[in-house]
């Protein structure tokens, strides 16, 4: 039998294959120690290495610097101060008046271990100036890592140590407070015939260096700043800016250099909607009051919602804008609404009995008068408490009061320019808290400045905003609302008819004039003190009068609207 032929193959002499095997081993051994010599290097490589980059720690230095986040620029800085970077750029901020700030990093230049990095500051001042200007800073690589070379330099090229920024004002001609035809209300003329025009102008006077330092630098102690009113909520507008300059000065107060120089811009005047014809009006019956008692007054323009008039005697504190006081029955106005949109109307057959136990107390009727069973609009005209707290329990709801409320700016927040607040109601959770609203007896409150709107809402058939200044007028967050035709309906003849033949039926007011009494008691006791209301409108104009613990309305408030009325 044949063998199998097998391939040849070479593979050479026998001494030589051991040695081959040999060589495999070595090349294997060769390539392990290489791999472990890489990695050796690599690792160093790892361990040496800078962290992050120049323009890395130029952008975290300038953000954090933006912020004023001090801590986190003294992480990324060298050389700094031993109290670290808040005091000096706290203090040069202070120098400069700076308000806002907004820092931008500009190119970044690295020289080896060193680097450059160029940023660009906007600064806003206090005195109303934007000073750009272009800055550096230095930064070196130390232990593995970029930092900032602080000096005080790094605020502004060229400032050294006891150096400091110094300002130099020239203020030009202030602004006035001006009412809608130009006339300016500060005048002497205008304060003398309307004295607490000066809680809605405020007051020039020369700043005590209190009030210099919390307005900042360049204003210093005597400059001429508004106190109070528009004159200080509009202090930059009306003061304009000075003819500014920028020094920095060295010990001794020696001028080493000028930074800036700024030219003044005139300062602007502020337009409002007070109308000089029913301001003085509006004075003049109020100071002839025959009361003794405190009284706020404002007056409005239904059309537009303008202010055309606010009154205060005494002054002090602006208690028809700011103030917060219960409607009493003028809030029946309300509620009135509210029903309207359960399907009552002035016709509506209701009961006026003198007192009505609601959720376990008594409510009752000015003098427990009662008219039996009546209709809505000869309750709403004698003002019967018991009926719209027995129908609010019986047809409402909280959430539904509440919001026709709303309706009429409760809740709302007013921009008049200055300080002002609107009505505020709180939902009312137990039929008792319903029936207490519901004449304006529970937790709603108001003021002057409400009232006068809600009277307007009504002869208007929308509800506007109040507005004040006009120019440069504030942004409005409350928005103009219709009220439905249903609604207007069955308020003005029952406003109507509180002046024919209701509560103010005795006052002798010209014609045409709508209106509401509220009699609002405030306090505690068995026979607490009241507020006097009496609001409403004739033409384009609302009015609010308040006599603070005046009493009855008809009788205290009422005959100081029929005084405005007839001298305009």
């Amino acid at each position: 039998m044949t063998d199998p032929i097998v391939p040849f193959r070479d593979s050479g002499p026998e001494w030589e294959r051991p040695r081959r095997g040999r060589r495999r081993i070595v090349i294997i051994v060769t390539v392990s120690v290489l791999v472990v010599v890489l990695a050796a290097a690599g690792a160093g490589y790892l361990l040496l290495r800078t962290v992050g980059s120049p323009q890395q720690t130029a952008a975290s230095y300038l953000s954090a610097w933006q912020k004023s986040d001090y801590p986190a620029m003294n992480q990324v800085s060298v050389g700094k101060p031993a109290g670290g970077l808040a005091g000096p750029l706290r203090l040069a901020a202070t120098q400069l008046g700076v308000r806002r700030l907004h820092l931008v990093l500009g190119r970044v230049t690295q020289n080896g271990g060193s680097a450059t990095a160029a940023f660009t500051a906007t600064a806003g001042l206090a005195s109303g100036h934007i000073w750009t200007y272009r800055g550096q800073l230095a930064l070196v690589k130390q232990n593995r890592h970029w930092w900032v070379s602080w000096s005080p330099a790094a605020i502004y090229p060229g400032l050294r140590a006891g150096q400091r920024f110094v300002l130099s004002a020239v203020w030009p001609a202030r602004g006035q407070v001006l009412g809608s035809d130009g006339t300016v209300l500060s005048s002497p003329s205008v304060i003398a015939e309307s004295g607490s025009i000066s809680l809605l102008t405020g007051n020039v006077v020369a700043a005590t260096a209190a009030q210099a330092k919390r307005l900042g630098a360049p204003y210093q102690k005597g400059d001429l700043i508004g106190q109070g009113g528009i004159e200080q909520a509009y202090q930059s507008q009306l003061a304009g800016r000075p003819a500014l300059i920028i020094r920095i000065e060295g010990p001794g107060n020696k001028v080493d250099a000028t930074a800036m120089r700024f030219p003044a811009t005139p300062g602007h005047n502020v337009q409002t909607s007070i109308d000089l014809r029913y301001q003085l009006a509006a004075s003049h019956a109020v100071s002839t009051a025959a009361t003794s008692k405190k009284i706020d007054m404002v007056v409005l323009q239904p059309s537009t919602g303008r202010v055309l008039a606010v009154v205060e005697r005494p002054g002090g504190f602006n208690r028809a804008l700011q103030g917060i006081f219960p409607p009493g029955s003028t809030f029946k106005i309300v509620t009135a609404s509210a029903l309207t949109k359960k399907g009552l109307r002035p016709s509506t057959t209701v009961r006026c009995p003198p007192t009505v136990n609601i959720g376990g107390r008594t409510f009752h009727n000015f003098d427990n008068e009662h008219l039996g069973t009546t209709s809505l609009l000869n309750a709403f005209a004698v003002s019967c408490n018991t009926t719209f707290a027995m129908l609010a329990a019986q047809h409402l709801t909280g959430p539904a009061l509440r919001s026709m409320a709303e309706e009429f700016g409760f809740n709302q927040k007013p921009a008049l320019g200055i300080p002002a607040v609107l009505g505020k109601f709180s939902t009312p959770r137990q039929p008792v808290d319903m029936a207490a609203d519901a004449f304006g007896q529970g937790t709603d409150l108001v003021n002057p400045l409400s009232q006068a709107a809600e009277a307007a809402a009504v002869q208007n058939g929308t509800w506007r905003p109040p507005q004040l200044v006009t120019s440069p007028a504030p942004q409005q967050s409350a928005q103009p609302h219709k009220l439905s035709a249903a609604l207007l309906n069955t308020l003005r003849p029952m406003m109507r008819a509180v002046v024919t033949s209701g509560t103010a039926a005795g006052v002798g007011l010209p014609p045409g004039v709508y209106g509401k009494t509220g009699t609002a008691e405030y306090g505690s006791g068995r026979n607490p003190p009241s507020h006097a209301w009496f609001i409403g409108y004739r033409g384009d104009l609302a009015f609010a009068v308040l006599v603070e613990g005046g009493g009855v309305g008809a009788d205290a408030s009422a005959p100081i609207a029929n005084a405005f009325l007839r001298r305009i």
